[in-house]
């Protein structure tokens, strides 16, 4: 985490120390003392109650930049005293416990071909972990979806790929596969874990769960309707079961159908205390270069927070919108974006001018970025990418 300690500004810094800022929200209101970060990452204090929202933060009534604030020069002289270093600590302060973001859950929802068009979600898990793994078609209608909609009979396939480079090929993981999730051997423990996670989505005969333990590397979860040929819409989802774990997932991304009726949703929680610096982009054009027929001309994207988690949706509760872009090439990170789009993963194409991307700095809570098609004529295959860039 880059978080900027000011420490010769006495009160500055014990406002610092005692909360950890969150992007602004134009739609929000704050409290006096309250921190934000803006889009390139500078830090801002509350001066005043901001009950007004949208307040520019280059209104300085309102808001007081402290980078602004740290000293431009060095000072000279030295003490006149020697320090008394007789209560210094002899060991290094154990701060893993105030800075321990990660995201431990993410899902994709959207239309669910069949054959080239059926959903591949892909993830990166970077240390062996617990994984619950399901694909959900007929239990959405919950959340006010019409039931003829939705993939009737969904099925799971579980693969990993030789490397991080995902040319290198890639290998069937038995253990993650399923179409009926009452076949399973450690039903228990998966009625167990679906009762634990958030939101809860009621079962029914044709959901497909797994829950097997997983090494670190990267994988990817094929959904399609049991008999090769129905579509409908339908979510991916994986989830670690033990979030105090050192397992995270620091990749997600997913390939299929966006039109203009049903775009796609990429999910993703992010637990623990502190903020992650995350790279959001979507591809369309830049497909072709991996062989991927059909697709979308020209993508854009929007991230929302859940005020509360993802059933607020059932309870009509909306969420809160974040920035949104179309082309990468017009957002003030673009040139960082461009480098991450190739550096990232081996062998992966560059983004294209018209392809969206944002890098977000993110607090604990829930999100979901839509990739959008603007157009009947501008729907067809696309595929959207989260990447947890806070090291990087």
């Amino acid at each position: 985490m880059k978080i900027k300690f000011l420490l010769p500004f006495l009160l500055i810094f014990n406002i610092v120390n005692a909360q950890v800022p969150s992007s602004w929200d134009s739609t929000a209101t704050y409290t006096s003392g309250a921190l934000v970060l803006d889009a390139s990452g500078v830090t801002y204090i509350a001066q005043q109650d901001v009950s007004t929202p949208g307040t520019a933060l280059t209104d300085t009534t309102y808001w007081k930049s402290l980078d602004a604030a740290a000293p431009t020069t060095t000072p000279t002289g030295a003490p006149t005293t020697q320090p008394d270093v007789s209560t210094v600590p002899t060991s290094t302060p154990d701060t893993s416990t105030t800075q321990n973001a990660k995201i431990a859950s993410v899902n994709v929802r959207g239309e669910i071909g069949a054959v080239d068009d059926k959903r591949i979600m892909a993830f990166l898990l970077t240390d062996t972990g617990s994984v619950f793994s399901r694909a959900i078609g007929p239990t959405l209608a919950e959340y006010g979806l019409p039931s003829a909609s939705l993939l009737q009979n969904p099925q799971i396939r579980l693969f990993k790929y030789n490397a991080v480079d995902i040319f290198s090929g890639s290998y069937s993981v038995p253990a993650g596969d399923n179409n009926d999730y009452s076949t399973n051997s450690n039903l228990s423990d998966i009625e167990t874990a679906r009762n634990n996670l958030i939101p809860v989505v009621n079962t029914n005969s044709a959901q497909a769960i797994s829950l097997t333990s997983l090494d670190s590397g990267f994988y990817t979860l094929q959904v399609e309707d049991e008999d090769g040929v129905s579509t409908g819409i339908g979510t991916a989802t994986v989830d670690l079961t033990d979030t105090t774990s050192s397992a995270a997932f620091t990749h997600v991304s997913a390939r299929g159908l966006v039109s203009t009726g049903e775009y796609m949703f990429g999910g993703f929680q992010i637990v623990g205390t502190g903020t992650r610096k995350v790279f959001v982009r979507g591809r369309g054009p830049s497909l072709g270069a991996a062989g991927v027929p059909n697709t979308m001309v020209d993508p854009q994207i929007a991230v929302f927070k859940y005020q509360n988690d993802p059933n607020d949706d059932l309870l009509g509760i909306p969420s809160i919108q974040l920035p949104t872009n179309d082309d990468y090439t017009t957002d003030a990170n673009s040139s960082s974006m461009l480098t991450y789009s190739t550096s990232l993963y081996p062998n992966w194409p560059a983004l294209d001018s018209t392809e969206p991307g944002m890098i977000l700095t993110l607090g604990p809570g829930y999100y979901t970025v839509q990739l959008q098609s603007k157009s009947a004529a501008n729907d067809g295959n696309a595929w959207i990418g989260v990447d947890d860039v806070t090291d990087r």
